[in-house]
């Protein structure tokens, strides 16, 4: 549904008026795109190293003396005893926030912490090391040796750590990219904060409707644009956060705004004067603050940080099994399909995929048609379109398998919404508002909606609703082990066979 990479454009400058025109130049491909990177997998990557560090430390010098004198070490209990050291050190630098991500440029690093943590995981552990070695002094030299290597690896780590994320930083790989809706009070007071220097933010712009020249001095901002130019910017992936910054007497027009955001694959805001009972939802709001200013927390990103990573993961290892498992199988269905009919093996359609960008998605052909145009016909039970073939394949979702091809190409996924052929999707959008959130992820080959038996055709009064609450109930849940989940029990509902689209 989407690229396994999220391109992003960067801004020129921070300030508002010069930002849009950075925007434009980058979609129009005169600026070089720059790969997004997540402050929390950066963190994280040196929390590795930082037990890696310690652990190396007592290892190495363990086997280094063995080696050298001829004795024989327990190598499992050096490993157990080096990586509990690892992570209890991991433990004390987190508790004096040694991984926080407010400043990359300035990544946490001090050395006498770093040796505190160090002491504290050797002593944790001193009781475990005692026997490795044939006496007391063995034990001493080797705790030392542990020590100064352990302490030398984590101050590589950490001074190798600070300068890559400082230079990523100055290159905006980690920037937060942030519009502002409404030209008021707020609005100032947001930029004003977002121009500080280090904070690793982009202050996108200000966009409001109501853009004539007294509002655009009245706190001396340029808007950037409307709200249907923040909708296209965010859909485009230029956006990360959105904050609503409408007065209180707005109260309607702010409700409207953010439903018109729900769609949107961004984190969304408001001022902290707006009440929760206007936003029409049934998630708990939190409150957060950005500076000076405070705000209710409407609705997340879907996929941050390693979430992303791991279903990426998830759709090339487990995908890349099942296409090769899947090949003989797939050499039958054509041949089937070619003997019984005439006509291509395989029915490619358009459907949407993240940020309802057109893909082509790939089927067995199990139709004597094939169509893609505005008028699609969904397919009914006995319906005289569909070959025998085609049938059988149906009924066991065999005629989805080349879409396994879709997934390794990053344009669907195992698991996630189904994707509609275009004119259902249009069709859907228009009776149902919020239809175009389910594109906040890529396309699924089977998905929540599909386990519960919401599978086939949507003629049925509600079974539309029905699917979408399913899908966003999906987008808004994500995690690996539901997506373990619904993989195991799509088993299960193909070999039943029930519902079959």
């Amino acid at each position: 549904m989407y690229r396994v990479t999220e391109f992003v454009m960067s801004a020129a400058t921070s300030t508002a008026s010069d930002i849009p025109v950075a925007m434009r130049a980058a979609a129009n491909g005169d600026a070089r795109p720059v790969r997004r990177l997540s402050r929390q997998v950066a963190a994280d990557i040196v929390a590795i190293g930082d037990v890696a560090s310690v652990a190396l430390g007592g290892l190495l010098p363990a086997v280094a003396y063995a080696l050298a004198s001829g004795t024989t070490i327990d190598l499992i209990l050096i490993l157990q005893a080096t990586v509990i050291a690892g992570f209890i050190a991991h433990l004390c630098l987190r508790v004096r926030s040694n991984y926080d991500t407010t400043r990359m440029d300035a990544f946490p690093q001090n050395p006498f912490e770093l040796l505190l943590a160090t002491v504290i995981a050797l002593t944790a552990v001193v009781g475990i090391g005692l026997p490795l070695a044939l006496n007391d002094t063995h034990v001493a030299v080797w705790y030392a040796a542990w020590l100064s290597a352990s302490y030398a690896l984590l101050l590589f780590n950490r001074l190798t750590a600070r300068a890559l994320i400082a230079r990523l930083a100055r290159q905006g790989r980690f920037d937060q990219r942030i519009a502002v809706f409404g030209a008021g009070t707020i609005a100032r007071r947001v930029h004003d904060y977002l121009r500080l220097p280090g904070l690793g933010i982009h202050f996108v712009g200000v966009y409001d409707e109501r853009i004539c020249q007294d509002r655009l001095n009245q706190e001396g901002i340029a808007v950037a644009g409307r709200l249907d130019d923040l909708v296209a910017a965010s859909r485009e992936g230029r956006i990360d956060r959105i904050i609503v910054a409408l007065p209180p007497s707005a109260a309607d027009r702010t409700a409207d705004v953010v439903t018109a955001f729900n769609m949107l694959p961004v984190s969304i805001h408001i001022v902290t004067h707006i009440t929760s009972d206007l936003i029409g939802s049934a998630t708990p709001l939190h409150v957060s603050m950005l500076g000076p200013v405070g705000l209710l927390d409407v609705k997340k990103k879907a996929l941050i940080d390693w979430a992303p990573v791991t279903k990426r993961l998830e759709d090339i290892v487990l995908g890349g099994i099942l296409l090769i498992a899947s090949i003989p199988l797939c050499l039958l269905i054509a041949l089937a399909i070619r003997l019984e009919s005439s006509g291509p093996i395989f029915f490619v359609q358009r459907r949407r995929g993240r940020y309802q960008t057109v893909i082509s998605v790939l089927k067995f052909r199990t139709m004597h048609v094939l169509e893609d145009g505005p008028g699609v016909v969904q397919a009914k039970s006995c319906d005289p379109r569909i070959t025998r073939v085609g049938r059988i394949l149906r009924r066991t979702s065999l005629d989805e398998l080349p879409q396994l091809i879709n997934v390794l190409k990053g344009e669907m996924s195992l698991v996630g919404p189904r994707p509609h052929a275009l004119a259902h999707d249009d069709a859907f959008s228009r009776l149902l508002e919020i239809y175009p959130d389910r594109h906040q992820m890529r396309p699924g080959m089977t998905g929540l909606a599909q386990i519960k038996g919401l599978r086939g055709s949507t003629a049925a009064p509600g079974s539309i609703e029905a699917r979408l609450e399913a899908d966003l109930t999906y987008v808004r849940s994500w995690s690996l082990l539901l997506d373990l989940k619904i993989l195991r029990q799509t088993i299960y509902a193909v070999v039943a066979g029930a519902n079959a689209d």
